[in-house]
């Protein structure tokens, strides 16, 4: 767990327990994970694998890839935290397997609560890590639009 630059402030005790909460779960490729406007109750960990994210292209047609999140990237964060449903599709992508750690959000919230030291470390990590892709999206917006323009 704490090979995981997300987690790897955590001292032993503390990636044990996080570890304990983290069910594996295996994804074949081309299997959805999740799709948009399903409920967030889950948080997830790339153990192995790829997972590929896309949003429904223009008209509801072909989806459209995002981004791509491998070993140690996580995923779900935002319906994890704000309670809404989930925002994009993402699929096990590219290799026969992709193993995830399914983690429940009531359960990491209580590790959190329970923990006021590695939640702050944690969010903060969460936070640059969302924040650098909402600046990335931002930016691939900005392209598209001035592309509209010329």
């Amino acid at each position: 767990m704490r090979s995981v630059p997300l987690f790897s402030s955590l001292s032993d005790v503390d990636a044990t327990a996080l570890a304990a909460l983290g069910k594996e779960q295996v994804y074949k490729k081309g299997q959805p994970v999740f799709t948009a406007g399903q409920p967030g109750g889950k948080l997830f960990l790339v153990l192995t694998g790829v997972v590929e994210i896309t949003q429904t292209g223009p008209g509801g047609r072909h989806p459209v890839p995002v981004a791509r999140l491998e070993r140690g990237e996580v995923l779900g964060e935002l319906g994890a935290f704000d309670g809404g449903p989930r925002s994009a599709t993402a699929t096990a992508a590219l290799v026969p397997e992709t193993h995830l750690a399914a983690f429940d959000v009531e359960d990491f919230h209580a590790f959190l609560a329970s923990r006021p030291a590695v939640a702050a470390d944690i969010l903060g990590k969460l936070l640059r890590i969302v924040s650098g892709r909402l600046r990335r999206t931002s930016e691939a917006l900005q392209v598209f639009v001035r592309a509209l323009d010329g």
